[in-house]
């Protein structure tokens, strides 16, 4: 889905099952609802139980508020150890709806120009016959064409954009190779399938966590807990260097005051 928001609701507030949920925990359960929402619309809307550690490590809060937020007040449905939202998938198919109508209405108004230009450059004596699916096909390959051409010029103008930003001369051959990987089409590489993309941020944040040392793009995770680390890592990365921890017999405990804190099993 390319869609990079979905919407909210102005009076989701007055919601009676949102109502209770800021009696009893405040405005904090309401912004934790509304961050699980997020996760959710990244993930599909499918997320599982037995990720809430993860969860609550990622929104910076205790797991008992997250556990309570999803199961007492009946904002989630839960099944077979996974939870999605009801109200999140009107809205996603919504959205689908939205794009598929909008992508009918472009094939009938091209249908449409294509029908007028086929009157116009035939004469009454003689009458042309247009065969559509070869009209279509044609149509596609001058699309794959310009895509084609195009690519290259931005594969070069990508490429002249991150040698010019200052620094990282290190990473930046590994950066261009990772981020330039074409979709299957050969239509779009893979930079301009993410939802949000700033150059500078992305290469700093690239060498920061020394992702070239694995030339995959995914960061080589630390054997201990490292904040900094942990703090400039996306969302989905910080669920994964959670897990990573867990594997090396790390634990975290939150504390109201401390916040979350790690230490090693002895």
């Amino acid at each position: 889905m390319k869609q990079t928001y979905f919407p909210h609701d102005s009076n989701a507030r007055n919601d009676i099952k949102l109502i209770k949920l800021r009696s009893r925990m405040g405005f904090e359960g309401y912004g934790i609802y509304f961050s699980i929402l997020e996760m959710l619309f990244d993930e599909e809307n499918h997320l599982c139980i037995d990720d809430y550690d993860d969860l609550a490590f990622a929104l910076n809060c205790d797991k008992d508020k997250v556990k309570r937020v999803i199961e007492e007040f009946d904002l989630f449905t839960i099944d077979d150890n996974c939870f999605w939202s009801e109200r999140l998938k009107k809205t996603i198919d919504e959205i689908e709806e939205r794009s598929q109508t909008a992508k009918r209405n472009a094939e009938k108004r091209w249908k449409r120009n294509a029908s007028a230009k086929q009157e116009d450059n035939t004469s009454i004596e003689t009458p042309i016959l247009v065969n559509e699916s070869k009209v279509n096909e044609s149509k596609e390959n001058k699309i794959k064409l310009n895509n084609s051409n195009n690519i290259d010029k931005r594969f070069e103008n990508f490429k002249k954009e991150i040698t010019n930003i200052e620094g990282f001369d290190e990473h930046k051959d590994n950066f261009i190779d990772y981020w330039t990987e074409k979709n299957k089409s050969q239509t779009k590489m893979k930079y301009e399938m993410e939802r949000t993309w700033d150059s500078k941020r992305r290469l700093s944040r690239w060498a920061n966590n020394n992702f070239s040392s694995n030339g995959n793009g995914k960061p080589k995770y630390k054997d201990y807990y490292d904040a900094f680390f942990m703090k400039n890592l996306p969302p989905q990365e910080q669920v994964e260097y959670t897990k990573h921890l867990k594997k090396l017999g790390w634990e975290s405990t939150y504390s109201p005051n401390a916040g979350q804190i790690w230490k090693l099993k002895k």
